[in-house]
């Protein structure tokens, strides 16, 4: 089953890295499941938020995880997005 979050929906347009927390809640609930992240409306997002988001996932499984089973849409940054899930040594 593949389930649709709205970043903006869920965290407002003016969200924190801390924020990350809520997202991160939603993607372990569904573990297993795949998961596509839309950030349309939305800017720049750091680094430190995608660490966040994912510090636990990656710990615990690893990047091919993410990779097959997160995706994301209509994100302006795709370049520190890919630093944190690919790690720093992939270019895009």
């Amino acid at each position: 089953m593949e389930k649709v979050i709205n970043v903006k929906s869920m965290l407002g347009d003016k969200f924190s890295c801390q924020d990350a927390v809520v997202l991160k809640y939603h993607i372990l609930k569904s573990k297993g499941d795949d998961i596509t992240l839309d950030f349309s409306g939305l800017g720049d997002v750091p680094t430190t938020f995608f660490y966040n988001l994912f510090s636990e996932l990656l710990y615990s499984n690893n990047r091919n995880y993410i990779l097959d089973h997160i995706k994301v849409k209509n994100l302006a940054n795709m370049k520190d997005y890919n630093r944190v899930v690919k790690g720093t040594t992939v270019s895009s």
